[in-house]
């Protein structure tokens, strides 16, 4: 029991980030055991104090995380737990609950504690800048722009690294897979994907016959892929390109597409 308590214990710090960030938890605790004393509002209570307290205390709890992983035959999603904590919420709500009743005092002491144990977002390497209001890069948008039916429907197949915005910006546009296959630990497998992003050099009469089975009526390159041979001397045009990327149309899929199919 003490171990599983121990496993939980690493798993709570990783996910609070309390090597880097151990500050930001102190002021969630401080603002939740200020919650505690000051919140009176029974729905409050529940939302900001109990919630919670109960988490916390249940995630710690050898027996529980054992039912947890028995019931649901999943150790690995067991810090998903730490989502229901909503530590901004509550860290947020009890900062200016305290600086409500503390004006001048709360708010110098709460914005203090802010700037002086948070960190600027942007020296992540995991956060950039928003290029545009969708909070995608701009390149992913154009491209969806120019892959966007006037109606209906298309099918394209576009590189990895842009698999996470196109959906997310247009929904018309369907592709062969998602990002199923770009996490690796799901070890997928899907051939046209193998086509697409495994080999060395895209394999052109093979792999254009796979995106005519699945349907694709736009191919998207880099510039710098390599293809055996051009993708125009198997029914292709070149439809548009960006700075990064070549859009390909097939001709024999041109019909359909934008109809729905």
């Amino acid at each position: 029991m003490w171990g599983i308590f121990l496993e939980s214990l690493v798993i709570f710090q990783n996910y609070v980030g309390f090597h880097q960030y151990r500050f930001l938890f102190v002021i969630y605790l401080v603002c939740l055991l200020y919650l505690w004393v000051a919140e009176k509002k029974k729905s409050f209570r529940a939302i900001f104090v109990y919630t919670p307290t109960i988490l916390l205390l249940c995630f710690f709890n050898p027996l529980f995380r054992k039912a947890f992983v028995a019931l649901l035959d999943d150790a690995e999603t067991y810090y998903r737990l730490l989502w229901l904590l909503q530590m901004s919420m509550v860290s947020a709500y009890g900062a200016v609950k305290l600086f409500g009743r503390f004006r001048k005092t709360g708010l110098i002491v709460t914005g203090a504690a802010i700037v002086l144990c948070g960190s600027l977002v942007y020296r992540s390497e995991h956060i950039t800048r928003a290029q545009n209001w969708y909070h995608l890069p701009a390149e992913a948008v154009e491209v969806a722009d120019i892959l966007k039916p006037a109606e209906g429907r298309v099918m394209a197949i576009v590189p990895a690294d842009l698999v996470y915005y196109i959906r997310q910006y247009e929904t018309a546009i369907n592709m062969p897979y998602g990002r199923e296959m770009l996490i690796a630990r799901w070890d997928y497998y899907n051939d046209l994907y193998e086509a697409m992003e495994r080999a060395e050099v895209i394999e052109t009469a093979s792999f254009t016959e796979l995106t005519r089975n699945y349907g694709c009526d736009y191919v998207v390159l880099k510039k710098d892929r390599a293809v055996e041979e051009p993708l125009t001397d198997f029914g292709f045009i070149l439809y548009a390109q960006t700075d990064n990327y070549l859009i390909y149309q097939d001709t024999e899929a041109g019909e359909q597409a934008g109809t729905g199919r």
